[in-house]
């Protein structure tokens, strides 16, 4: 559970927010966000295989040169929880800096997060990216990134936020956009959609893309 919880947080922030949050605005997001929807499966192809080995196989050559969270910090990768949060996780986002993030095409050497899994050692190990799609992105926009019959992306649905961007509990428990305004937050019915790659279990294209509703 709590692996998932830092996973919907660090996603959700990235996929939703356009303000740096406190650290007290982190700390509440500690009660997640359960409101998750995904791309509908797509029957596959050899040529889908094929494609989303490539974004695999380009993304760990990519990103192999941030194989510590002190490499990612050098070139300006962040994550937006405090640093007691983050000794708390199994799994870690790191956002890009905002000033990389402006293009809508999709680049699969330039994911919007890195992401960190703690060893038994304790030690933060990379092991995958996370890309967000842009702004109204359609399933098809997603499937000609990385095939819908071997991603399933996913949004956040319901989301309030507070008048800049805060997520306090009070806006959290709010998941209706008349319950969002009672508290004085701004409601948004889907947030962008996002999908995890993980590069640290081969080329096993099952581990590669975990997410999927059956197994959250």
């Amino acid at each position: 559970m709590e692996h998932r919880t830092a996973t919907v947080v660090a996603g959700l922030l990235l996929a939703c927010s356009h303000t740096p949050l406190s650290a007290q605005d982190m700390a509440a997001m500690e009660l997640g966000h359960g409101h998750m929807s995904y791309t509908a499966a797509r029957p596959g192809t050899a040529a889908d295989t094929a494609k989303a080995l490539a974004v695999v196989q380009v993304l760990r050559t990519a990103i192999s040169q941030y194989p510590t969270l002190a490499a990612a910090e050098s070139a300006g990768y962040r994550s937006r929880l405090p640093e007691a949060m983050q000794q708390r996780r199994r799994m870690l986002h790191v956002g890009r800096p905002r000033s990389r993030t402006g293009s809508t095409g999709f680049d699969p050497a330039s994911p919007q997060a890195l992401l960190y899994r703690r060893d038994d050692d304790g030690q933060f190990q990379l092991a995958g990216a996370m890309f967000v799609a842009p702004d109204g992105a359609t399933e098809d926009d997603l499937d000609a990134r990385i095939p819908l019959s071997v991603a399933r992306w996913h949004r956040h649905t319901n989301v309030c936020r507070g008048p800049a961007g805060e997520m306090k509990p009070r806006y959290l428990r709010a998941t209706t956009q008349p319950g969002c305004e009672a508290v004085g937050g701004r409601f948004r019915g889907e947030s962008r959609y996002m999908v995890h790659v993980m590069v640290d279990g081969g080329d096993d294209l099952a581990a590669a893309f975990p997410q999927r509703p059956d197994r959250d």
